[in-house]
């Protein structure tokens, strides 16, 4: 698949596609970027080739400051976006595929707030992250006030948001916010080596998990288990990934799963 896009850097290795926002000085989550990864999210939802997306920042600083102060002028004379950023986060919260931040850099605003949409997130140890949006009289705004407390706890996560101050990326994985927290140059090195691990894996099996946990927490333990976890076990009950899953254990080799 070809990728020209004006605000992201992308690149495929494999079953793996790498994008990097590309909007200097800060990556910040402008229009621009907005509509490219929508587009790429809808190119890569239905292509075979690609299995998991990971996202991550152009240069060492940063991944992502959020929202683009630049457009701020527009939104206070009352002109609403082409895109936007909830419908897009909540388009990668959503994804079927297994969508790795990469966070090279610190991740401020609306780049915290897109990290916390994707399904898996890996950091730089020597980065920072937080939700600053009070120090301009404004409130965290695409999903930051509903899913942080999700992530850290409601504590924490006033803290971080009533302040304006940030986390050390060390805490972030402490309280449950990071999968992993790596030395900067290994960061996307690591989250490639994940995305392959996971590109080798049932993808069948791999949305349906990631549904049941999205569905089941906010739910019941009841219905989370007798409903949406068993429909997710009827669903792959039939499909060849699980039989060729079942046939390769027995057999003892790797399996191939296809994706059917």
């Amino acid at each position: 698949m070809a990728f020209n896009y004006e605000k992201l850097n992308v690149e495929q290795d494999g079953m793996v596609v790498i994008a990097a926002i590309n909007h200097p000085p800060a990556n910040s989550m402008g229009q621009g970027v907005l509509r490219d990864l929508d587009d790429l999210l809808t190119k890569c939802e239905n292509d075979d080739s690609v299995r998991v997306i990971i996202i991550t920042g152009s240069g060492n600083k940063l991944f992502s400051a959020g929202a683009d102060i630049t457009e701020f002028a527009s939104l206070q004379a009352g002109n609403v976006p082409k895109y936007n950023g909830n419908e897009i986060y909540f388009k990668i919260e959503n994804y079927p595929k297994v969508v790795i931040a990469a966070m090279q850099g610190g991740a401020y605003g609306g780049g915290l707030e897109l990290a916390c949409v994707c399904h898996l997130r890996i950091m730089a140890e020597e980065a920072t992250l937080g939700l600053p949006e009070v120090k301009l009289g404004l409130n965290p705004g695409w999903g930051g006030t509903q899913r942080l407390p999700r992530f850290i706890g409601k504590t924490k996560a006033l803290e971080l948001m009533l302040t304006g101050d940030f986390m050390s990326s060390k805490e972030a994985l402490t309280l449950g916010l990071l999968n992993k927290v790596v030395p900067q140059a290994e960061v996307l090195e690591t989250a490639k080596k994940l995305a392959k691990k996971l590109a080798a894996g049932a993808p069948v099996a791999q949305r349906e998990i990631m549904k049941a946990v999205r569905l089941g927490l906010e739910t019941s333990l009841y219905d989370g288990v007798m409903k949406i976890e068993a429909a997710a076990s009827k669903a792959l009950q039939f499909t060849e990934d699980f039989k060729e899953g079942a046939k390769a254990f027995l057999e003892k080799r790797p399996p191939n799963f296809k994706g059917r």
